[in-house]
C-alpha cells in the first residue's frame, strides 16, 4: 500500500530567522564586554554561561566568538577553549602603527571634501579639548573623550571610508584596557593631543590632504612615545 506523502518521513523544522538577530545581539554584547574590560585578557568564554548572562542559546555565542576570533579580539588554546586574546608591547605598538595609517588616509580624503562649516566646527572641537585640558588637567579625560570621538568621527563622516572604518572598528580598534595600562599621564597625552588636532584642522584649512595626512600620522604614532618612550 502506498503512504500518503509525508507520512513516516521525519518534519523539517522551519529555519529559525531569528538565529541573525540572536548572534548578532551575542556578538555586540560579547565585543562591548571585551572592549570595556568586563571580559579580561586571558579570561575563558565558557559558551553555556555566557549564552545564559545574554539571554540567547549557545548557538549564537558560538557563531559570535567565531567572529571575534576572525577580528583577534579572542584566541583558541588547547582543547578548543576560547580566550580574550592578549595583547604584548610589540602586539600593542603594531596596532597603534597600523591605526596611524588608516587615520591618516582618512584625513587625507577629508581635507578635500569637509566644508567650510565643518572645519569651523572642527576648529571649536580642538579649541574646547584645549582649554578642558589647560583648566581641569587629568580631571577633563571624560570630556576630552567625548569632543575627541566628536573631533575624528566627523573627519571620517567626510573621508567617506566606509572601508576604513570597519576595519578601524574591528581588529584595530582595541581600546587601552585591551591594549593593557598606558604609562603616561593623562594631561601629558591630552595636551599633545591638541597641540597636533590644531595642526590637523589647519591641514583642512588649506586643503592640503599630504599635510592632513603627515599631521594625523604623526598624531597616531606620537602615542607610540608618549606612551612607550623607549621605543622613540
Amino acid at each position: 500500500m502506498m503512504k500518503k506523502m509525508g507520512e513516516g518521513s521525519r518534519k523539517v523544522a522551519p529555519a529559525n530567522s531569528e538565529l541573525p538577530k540572536t548572534v548578532d545581539v551575542a556578538y555586540r554584547t560579547l565585543r562591548e564586554w571585551i572592549l570595556q574590560g568586563h571580559l579580561v585578557a586571558g579570561q575563558s568564554l565558557p559558551e553555556a554561561e555566557l549564552a545564559l548572562q545574554i539571554g540567547v542559546s549557545r548557538t549564537p555565542v558560538r557563531e559570535a566568538i567565531g567572529r571575534l576570533s576572525a577580528e583577534g579580539l579572542v584566541v583558541m588554546e588547547r582543547y578548543r577553549k576560547h580566550v580574550v586574546a592578549k595583547f604584548d608591547e610589540d602586539g600593542r605598538v603594531e596596532i597603534m602603527e597600523l591605526k596611524a595609517l588608516i587615520e591618516g588616509r582618512a584625513a587625507a580624503r577629508a581635507a578635500t571634501r569637509l566644508d567650510d562649516s565643518e572645519i569651523l566646527y572642527l576648529r571649536d572641537l580642538s579649541n574646547r579639548m584645549e582649554r578642558a585640558v589647560r583648566e581641569q588637567g587629568d580631571a577633563a579625560h571624560s570630556l576630552f573623550d567625548e569632543l575627541n570621538r566628536e573631533f575624528h568621527a566627523l573627519i571620517w563622516r567626510a573621508a567617506d571610508s566606509p572601508r576604513g572604518e570597519r576595519i578601524l572598528e574591528t581588529a584595530l580598534s582595541s581600546p587601552f584596557n585591551v591594549l593593557g595600562r598606558l604609562d603616561a599621564s593623562l594631561s601629558q597625552s591630552m595636551e599633545r593631543a591638541c597641540w597636533y588636532h590644531h595642526e590637523i584642522v589647519s591641514a583642512f584649512e588649506s586643503r592640503d590632504p599630504e599635510r592632513a595626512r603627515m599631521q594625523m600620522i604623526a598624531h597616531e604614532l606620537s602615542l607610540i612615545t608618549t606612551h612607550f618612550p623607549e621605543r622613540s
